[in-house]
């Protein structure tokens, strides 16, 4: 086994490794009391010694996912230590996630499947609003698709409790996320968040399931957040010709830049979403957009802040590669539960980026090599201008 790996970790017995990404690895187990497959998931030894925030978090989401209790959410069984590696053994999926069937599908899928999907996420996300926790990084490849078609939520490494006296749990001073699925809001501080967050999120995966590519495309994550932020999304059914135009509708409105333009509640969400299905009107029929569309120069200012503020304020640790592309914050990093496809079959383990995608070493070095730049172009600036001085005081002198 990988890094000495117990053959057992507490009463389920190793299989075999699905995958691995940069904080854990996950393996296919047969639980020997309840005879039946599960996922285990253990986080690097090293990492956990070297830094025990890291263990503190892993065990933070483990106790996050037991919590929630949905036939719509990966549950999590039992979690532990077996030999100095921290493990969580989580329900074992027998279907890829909804990224890797747009892999299969560079179009989109169909579109009521989509809708189907994202109706099942709905629910779940409804139920986690009920149980005071937000899930703060909802993305197509944190969408299971088991072999019966349903759909399961998985990955709460991000997900955030909003009770008071317990939201200390999830407090971070970054911003957290996937750039090409987060809200504006959650661009700006991911820790006044409420579910219209996710509601963003789960418009901008609905987007991609149902046109095959993110609502926005820029070359670097940061000109991707800064396109959440301030520029106009492109309706869905300009990008694939032939949607209905009322799911186009849904869309936007799920998406809306201001929070109090989008769905304020899963109710009237999943309502519009049955009507889709049902061929019914829906609320978002008249929906327009109150936040105007920022001009290209003003696109541009935001994107200088944000490699600004990414410079200062985001911390991350060096990656593996991600399907989804950068992931911005330390939050991410700590449990680094979203770099692998966990819960499917081996050929739904790993998986490499094309290269034109940022990772969120990318994006920092980025900002680190910004503030660098404008160090370096003060210091030659200043000794010039000491040089001159000197030059012209030693001229005076002379005469």
């Amino acid at each position: 086994m990988t890094d000495a790996m117990p053959e057992k970790f507490g009463k389920c017995k190793i299989v075999k490794e699905l995958g691995h990404g940069a904080t854990a690895y996950v393996y296919l187990a047969r639980h020997e009391v309840l005879d039946m497959p599960v996922a285990v998931k253990v986080l690097r030894r090293g990492l956990s010694e070297r830094k025990p925030h890291y263990a503190e978090r892993f065990l933070r989401e483990a106790k996050m996912a037991a919590w929630l209790d949905h036939p719509n959410i990966v549950r999590v069984i039992d979690c532990g230590v077996e030999h100095g590696h921290h493990y969580m053994v989580m329900d074992y999926v027998d279907g890829p996630n909804c990224l890797r069937l747009l892999g299969d599908r560079p179009s989109g899928m169909e579109w009521r499947e989509a809708v189907e999907v994202a109706l099942q996420v709905a629910d779940a996300l409804a139920y986690a609003v009920s149980r005071d926790v937000i899930h703060r990084d909802v993305k197509p490849s944190n969408i299971m698709i088991d072999s019966t078609g349903r759909a399961r939520v998985t990955d709460l490494g991000l997900a955030k409790l909003t009770i008071k006296g317990m939201a200390a749990l999830t407090q971070e001073l970054h911003t957290v996320g996937t750039p090409n699925y987060m809200s504006p809001e959650q661009i700006k501080s991911s820790s006044d968040l409420d579910l219209r967050a996710d509601i963003y999120s789960l418009g901008a995966s609905l987007y991609h399931m149902v046109c095959g590519s993110p609502p926005f495309n820029g070359k670097t994550a940061m000109e991707v957040v800064a396109m959440h932020v301030g520029a106009p999304l492109e309706p869905p059914f300009r990008r694939r010709p032939g949607l209905p135009r009322s799911l186009s509708s849904v869309i936007c409105k799920m998406m809306a830049k201001a929070p109090g333009d989008r769905y304020q509640d899963y109710a009237s969400l999943t309502g519009d979403l049955r009507n889709l299905l049902a061929g019914k009107e829906t609320s978002a029929a008249d929906f327009h957009e109150t936040a105007l569309p920022v001009r290209d120069d003003e696109l541009r200012d935001i994107l200088d802040q944000l490699q600004f503020s990414a410079g200062l304020d985001i911390e991350t640790e060096e990656q593996a590669p991600h399907e989804d592309g950068a992931e911005v914050g330390q939050e991410r990093d700590a449990l680094g539960s979203s770099d692998i496809s966990p819960f499917g079959p081996e050929d739904y383990s790993a998986y490499v980026p094309p290269p034109e995608e940022s990772s969120a070493s990318t994006l920092l070095q980025q900002a680190r090599d910004r503030r660098r730049e404008l160090i370096i172009g003060l210091i030659i600036a200043g000794a010039f201008v000491v040089i001159v001085a000197i030059i012209l005081l030693v001229a005076i002198g002379g005469r």
